[in-house]
Parts: C-alpha cells; sequence; structure tokens
C-alpha cells in the first residue's frame, strides 16, 4: 500500500509538472534550437515501434559513448535482434546518430509518466530493457515489471551523494530498485551503496567499468596525425567536457603557461558545444587569438586557442595533447571520464570535485595515474613541468594506460548476463564470468 501510494504521488507530481517541464524545454531551445523538436516522441508518439528488440537506454552523450562497444557486439553477435536506443537530450540523440547512423533505431524517452510507458511497453515488447549507469524512471521500470520485461542496470554507479536521495524516498526508490532483474556495478562500493538501498544482493554483480572497453579507433589516430601536422610542433594541452563557469579558470591558466611557453595550444573542448558562442566571446574579450573546429579552421602559429565546437570528436583531440585536464572538475562539478586520455597514454589531471567518478579516479591515484589539482596555480604549474619534460610527460602516460588495460574485461562479462537473461546462450548462472563481491559488512564502522 505504501509502495502504490508512493508511485502515485510521484505520477501526480509529474503531471503537475508538466507545463513547466515543457516551458523549461521551451527556453532551452533559445540556446540550443533541437530542445524545441520532436515533443510528439517525449509523448510516446514514435514513428516506428520495432518490437522484440534489445532496448537501450542511454540518457545523454556519456552514456551513449559508454554504449558503443555493447551495440557494436551485440550486432555482430544478434544481427537478427534489432537495437532500440534512446534518449533524452538533443546531444544524446545527435550521438546516437553519428555512432551508429541508420542501424540502430532510435527516439526520446518519453516522460515518465504511467500511462506513456505502459503503452511503450506493450507496444515495443521488448526482449530487455538495459539502462546505462543509473537513469532510473519508477514508472518505466514499473511497466516493464508488469509485463514481465527483464531489466538491467548495467555499467552502474551509484555515488554516496545519490545514495542517500534514494534513502530520502525509499518508499519510492526500494521496491523499484527491487523490480529490476539486476544491477551490473561499476565497482565494489557502488554495489556496497545498492545493498546499503536494500537491493537484494543475488541481483547484484561487479563487472567492472565497460568504459574500459572502448574500440581506439583507427580513423580518429590518423585524423589526429594529419591535424598534428598542419599545427606543428609546439606544446599542447587539452580541456575536455569543461562546464560552466571552468573555462575563465582554465583560460587564466593557460595564459599564466604562455609566460613560460608562449607557443603553447590549449584545445578547449566544452561538455555541451552550444556554449561555443559565449566562450567565443570570452576568447575575444580577453584578447585571446583562437580557432573553430565548426568552421573548419587550424590554429595557426599566432592562435593559442583551439575551440572545439562539434560531437564525436574527442578521441582526435586527446590524440594531439601532450597532457589533458579532464572537465566538470572545478567549480564544485562531479568531474567526467578520464579513461579516454588514459587509452591513448596521455598523462591525466583531474580538479579537486570528481564525485562521478570518484572509485575511478582514487583507484588511478594509488597507481600515480592521475595527477589531481587543486587550484588553478597548481594545475599552470603542473602542465608547465608536463609539457617541459618528455620523460615525465612519458611516466604519467605510461602509468595511465597500464591502469586502463588492467581494467578492461567488463564488457565480456556484461555481454554474458544479457544473453543468459534472456536465453541466447547455454552458460548456466553460476558459471557467469562475473566478479563477485563480498557482502556488505554490516558492523563496519
Amino acid at each position: 500500500m505504501k509502495t502504490r501510494l508512493a508511485l502515485t504521488t510521484y505520477s501526480l507530481i509529474w503531471w503537475l509538472l508538466l507545463p513547466f517541464v515543457l516551458l523549461r524545454l521551451w527556453l532551452k531551445g533559445r540556446r540550443q534550437p533541437d530542445y524545441r523538436l520532436r515533443w510528439a516522441e517525449r509523448m510516446g508518439h514514435w514513428p516506428l515501434y520495432p518490437q522484440g528488440c534489445l532496448w537501450i537506454h542511454a540518457v545523454s552523450v556519456g552514456e551513449t559513448i559508454a554504449a558503443k562497444g555493447l551495440v557494436e557486439q551485440w550486432q555482430q553477435r544478434h544481427p537478427d535482434i534489432p537495437i532500440l536506443i534512446t534518449s533524452m537530450t538533443p546531444t544524446g540523440s545527435a550521438m546516437v546518430r553519428k555512432l551508429f547512423g541508420a542501424t540502430v533505431h532510435h527516439a526520446y524517452l518519453p516522460w515518465d509518466m504511467p500511462g506513456l510507458q505502459r503503452k511503450l511497453v506493450e507496444r515495443l515488447q521488448p526482449r530487455l530493457l538495459v539502462i546505462m549507469e543509473t537513469e532510473l524512471w519508477p514508472n518505466l521500470i514499473h511497466a516493464c515489471r508488469q509485463a514481465e520485461v527483464p531489466v538491467l542496470l548495467a555499467n552502474a554507479r551509484l555515488s554516496e551523494k545519490s545514495q542517500r536521495g534514494y534513502q530520502r524516498v525509499s518508499a519510492l526508490t526500494r521496491p523499484m530498485l527491487n523490480s529490476l532483474t539486476g544491477i551490473a556495478a561499476q565497482h565494489t562500493p557502488d554495489a556496497d551503496r545498492f545493498a546499503a538501498l536494500g537491493v537484494d544482493e543475488r541481483k547484484l554483480q561487479v563487472t567492472g567499468s565497460i568504459k574500459f572497453d572502448i574500440a581506439l579507433d583507427a580513423r580518429a589516430g590518423k585524423r589526429s596525425k594529419v591535424l598534428l601536422k598542419s599545427i606543428g610542433t609546439r606544446p599542447i594541452w587539452i580541456a575536455a567536457s569543461t562546464h560552466e563557469g571552468e573555462d575563465e579558470l582554465l583560460l587564466k591558466a593557460h595564459s599564466k603557461l604562455k609566460i613560460k611557453l608562449p607557443d603553447a595550444l590549449l584545445i578547449l573542448v566544452p561538455r555541451h558545444p552550444e556554449r561555443a558562442d559565449r566562450i567565443g566571446g570570452l576568447l575575444y574579450k580577453q584578447h585571446f587569438q583562437f580557432a573553430r573546429r565548426s568552421l573548419d579552421q587550424v590554429p595557426s602559429a599566432d592562435q593559442s586557442v583551439f575551440l572545439i565546437d562539434t560531437l564525436g570528436e574527442l578521441m582526435t583531440f586527446f590524440g594531439l595533447a601532450q597532457a589533458a585536464f579532464i572537465g566538470n572538475s572545478f567549480k564544485g562539478g562531479g568531474g567526467q571520464n578520464p579513461i579516454e586520455p588514459a587509452s591513448l597514454g596521455v598523462p591525466v589531471l583531474i580538479g579537486p570535485t570528481y564525485t562521478n567518478f570518484q572509485t575511478i579516479i582514487e583507484a588511478m591515484r594509488v597507481e600515480q595515474a592521475v595527477v589531481v589539482v587543486q587550484s588553478v596555480d597548481e594545475l599552470r604549474d603542473r602542465l608547465l613541468g608536463l609539457l617541459q619534460s618528455k620523460d615525465l610527460r612519458d611516466t604519467y602516460g605510461q602509468r595511465a594506460y597500464l591502469f586502463y588495460q588492467q581494467q578492461q574485461g567488463a564488457l565480456k562479462r556484461l555481454l554474458t548476463w544479457i544473453e543468459n537473461i534472456i536465453n541466447l546462450d547455454s552458460t548456466p548462472t553460476g558459471q557467469l564470468l562475473l566478479l563477485r563481491r563480498k557482502p556488505v559488512n554490516e558492523n563496519r564502522q
């Protein structure tokens, strides 16, 4: 009864908030017009419903990139089972089309109202819903449970902050989590937090992060070499996936760096390309000469910033850099994915806040495979040391690459579990190649 009341209250709140959600989309459309398109899909009206599909929900860009290996492996192993990918953001949608084109079905996930989700699940009749990371919607999961559709939370991570938030509404979240068929947690602390929320431990497995199983793109490497030949020999660092308020700090660090290295080049990659015009104005105001990727420009010798305002090219630009700073880690952000530069053997730096990737960063710190900086001045000093010393770059780059190599294998474990759930593999459950986690010690201090 308590659970039903919580779900009913949640659904009522959604209906009450819907006009404000629409208004927010409309306002966001002033800066990114795609937010004003395809609203029918968000209300569950799709042009096509691929029945019997493997359904993957990847909320935005990061989750879509993480799902790339899963999608490609699935298409090779089960070409007769279509894939549907749902997103919540225009940038996520654009990334789906960029990575997979017409080889997958794609639409926006409807808002989490009970009628919309129930009708969608009935029309799709999916074999399995795979939710990437922790994009959990109570009514969607409830609809899948009623229709007996298995749901697997893949590459799952749960921060301490999110755990506290879930505990505050446990009447809603506890039954939702226990309605899942399984949770493939990235790391033991993530699994422990799910267990502390009341998840049946038989549903929990530590599979690792599938982001470590990214396939290196030979085409990106070739593009890097072509660009590097055009740019010429100069110190290059990249600030990747920056968020609002960080760009000013990074430009300050770059200005100080240029005192010692006048020809240094900063590759500045905002997490959301729609911010590029504002960043361009900031660069003009601070008298930075810069090139812009969307205009097919290549930095000349007198340009010290390369503004990347395109999607899907980050690996190309990591390949140009001699050091990589991971954004959303100043100004109280939760950090971004450090794995891509590590996979190329590029030294990795990050700011003081990285709760979204805390387990990975802390493990990298133990191996001295990442440099955590506390301030702009420390970032400048660390960059100066790396850009001036090839030996230092090689040391940190090799440590990062070795850490990346040691973490691989999660994708294989996840695929085995998915195939087992939907009876595409005869492997008994007891023989699944999964990293069993230790039970939570209830008496732990």
